[in-house]
């Protein structure tokens, strides 16, 4: 009976959404002079129209121990997919809860199965995943595919936020316990040290100097790997020590590109990995996904992915886009493949 509930409920806000915003007319995200389209955008749109294959039923099973918030905006995901179309309402949506500790034969359903953990630790997934029916795939939303970026070298400057993993960089600048990221990166960059040198040499000739602070020359790349939230301050805080001459590369869930709060000149010449991948030639989430933070606007995107592509998916396809980018499976573990964007001073390209 909970369970009924739980469905009634999330396709009641659903279906209230679905009306208020989907709507399959070309529009615009954000303004067309900061959005550059891509083939990855037009590819997608071609994919959603034309899709027609959904499975009879797809349960989902989420464990106790992932967030509630996540759990939410998956759902919602979902539903929004169900919705999208005639054809995709004729297949049978379910939600179960279940107990990391519980049996593997927990997961007894017809049609495709979503087992959604908290990360690749999860008991249940270590234990059950050689022994369910290939219709039965596990995900979670904090876990990424690995990412790496060709140009990393000894010329390469990572900084790493609070809670983040340390990365295979030799040079490292953590920024988890200071609330002074100017003064931080001026330190590591030494333009400190450049102008507490001419302030002492106008202490002692007593003259005005003109000077413009030097910094050192042997970092051309600046990785971050940092929350959206740290990421704001990093970039400006960069562009306040006047570092222009090196390339600002950002890692997966380090920039909320939908709405990263800085303008285009401060992102000009940023380049790196993120997901959800803007569509700047087709708006259907602008009235939910706008209010979501990063990581409620991955399981969304991705709640919508496994079911509007659910098929695909669950024939180990990879070869189609999503709105998370690409698809990888190991282990029957759906990992999501976040898509590549640039900035530059006319606007921001994906793909």
């Amino acid at each position: 009976m909970r369970a009924f509930l739980i469905i009634v409920y999330f396709l009641t806000i659903s279906l209230f959404l679905f009306h208020c915003s989907m709507n399959m007319e070309d529009k615009v995200l954000l303004d067309k002079e900061q959005i550059i389209d891509s083939n990855f955008s037009q590819s997608f749109i071609e994919n959603f129209n034309k899709n027609k294959n959904f499975s009879s039923s797809y349960s989902i099973f989420f464990s106790e121990e992932v967030d509630k918030k996540i759990i939410s905006s998956f759902m919602k995901g979902m539903e929004f997919g169900f919705f999208s179309n005639q054809v995709s309402t004729e297949s049978k949506l379910s939600f179960i809860s279940f107990d990391e500790k519980s049996d593997c034969s927990t997961v007894k359903a017809k049609g495709f199965s979503l087992i959604l953990v908290n990360d690749l630790n999860s008991k249940f997934y270590k234990k059950c995943k050689r022994r369910l029916s290939r219709n039965s795939l596990f995900t979670s939303i904090n876990v990424d595919s690995e990412i790496e970026f060709s140009q990393i070298n000894e010329k390469s400057l990572l900084i790493s936020g609070k809670n983040r993993n340390t990365k295979n960089n030799k040079s490292i600048l953590t920024l988890k316990n200071d609330s002074d990221y100017e003064n931080k990166i001026a330190d590591y960059f030494e333009i400190n040290l450049s102008s507490e040198r001419v302030r002492s040499l106008r202490n002692v000739l007593k003259e005005k100097i003109s000077f413009t602070p030097r910094k050192r020359k042997d970092i051309d790349k600046i990785f971050i790997d940092a929350s959206p939230d740290e990421t704001k301050r990093i970039i400006p805080a960069i562009r306040y020590n006047l570092i222009f001459d090196a390339d600002i590369l950002t890692y997966p869930k380090s920039i909320d590109v939908w709405n990263s709060e800085l303008s285009l000149s401060e992102l000009n010449k940023i380049e790196g990995f993120e997901y959800p991948i803007l569509l700047n030639r087709l708006n259907i989430f602008e009235k939910i996904i706008l209010g979501l933070d990063l990581q409620e606007k991955i399981a969304f995107s991705a709640g919508f992915d496994i079911f509007f592509f659910g098929t695909k998916i669950r024939n180990r396809s990879s070869n189609f886009p999503g709105l998370l980018g690409k698809y990888e499976i190991k282990e029957s573990f759906i990992y999501f493949k976040p898509l590549k964007f640039s900035i530059d001073s006319n606007g921001v390209k994906q793909g």
